[in-house]
This record gives C-alpha cells, sequence and structure tokens, in this order.
C-alpha cells in the first residue's frame, strides 16, 4: 500500500458560508457559517475594538460583510462615533504645507520643521510659568504643627 493513494475523507472541499453573502468558508463548528457571520447571527459581543463590537451587536442592520471590506465597511451612527478633531495642514507662520509632519506646539499652532521652536515663531506660551506651576504642584508645600506650649 502506497502512502500517495488518495484517502477518503469526511471533510470534503472546504464549503462557503452559510450565509451565502459573505465568500469566506464555513466551518462545522459555526454550523456551515464563518466566524463573522456565526457572531452576527448569534449576537456573540466579543471584548474587540468598538466598531467591531458595534457592527457585531447590531444584526438587524442588514449590513453585508464583503472579504474586502471587512468590518472596516460597517456603518456606524453618528452618536457613538466620537468627533475627530482636524489638524492644520499649514504652518501657522509661512504658511507652508506640514501634512503628518507638523509640530503642534504648547501654544496650540501646527508648525513647520523650520518653526518648531518657540524662538523661531514667536510663541506666547509662558514656558516659565508653565515650569513653576509644575514644580508647585509636584512640591506641596508641608508646615509642621503649632507648638506654642512646647518650647
Amino acid at each position: 500500500m502506497s502512502s500517495f493513494q488518495p484517502q477518503e475523507s469526511a471533510a470534503a472541499a472546504p464549503k462557503l458560508c452559510a450565509a451565502a453573502c459573505c465568500g469566506f468558508f464555513g466551518s462545522p463548528a459555526t454550523h456551515g457559517m464563518c466566524s463573522v457571520c456565526y457572531k452576527k447571527h448569534h449576537g456573540i459581543v466579543s471584548g474587540g475594538s468598538s466598531a467591531a463590537t458595534a457592527a457585531v451587536a447590531a444584526p438587524a442592520t442588514g449590513i453585508c460583510f464583503s472579504p474586502a471590506a471587512g468590518v472596516a465597511g460597517a456603518v456606524l451612527p453618528p452618536s457613538s462615533a466620537a468627533p475627530e478633531v482636524q489638524r492644520p495642514s499649514r504652518c501657522a507662520a509661512c504658511c507652508k504645507k506640514v501634512g503628518m509632519t507638523g509640530f503642534v506646539c504648547r501654544c496650540g499652532k501646527t508648525f513647520c520643521g523650520r518653526h518648531r521652536y518657540a524662538e523661531e515663531h514667536g510663541c506666547a506660551f509662558d514656558f516659565k510659568g508653565a515650569g513653576r506651576d509644575t514644580i508647585a504642584r509636584a512640591n506641596p508645600l508641608i508646615k509642621g504643627e503649632k507648638l506654642p506650649g512646647k518650647i
């Protein structure tokens, strides 16, 4: 008997997901569905990211997951999404485009590599005062109790 003979096994070729909208392969452990459709069908919520949890927790929305889109293609309601802060894309001193390489100063403005230092852009932030406040918070004033009758 040769080891190269085809073996007939109970497991045939992999079958597509039983939900038939995602294109992934299903497994017998998940009743013929892929893991995403199984979680969506049974309402299982794992401790993953908030976007994945919101997409899995709402099975009645009718969102069909595709292999290319995945969880990123899910539509979230605007109330659950945190407002994203738009960073300025230009230097506040020379109006040069900085994109993602911009430096945010303590005065709150974005600057290019040339104007990132406080001396270069005439920063109005009080660095000495901020240092004094930091030291005062880190080192509270400690006074001993008054002992008028002990001396």
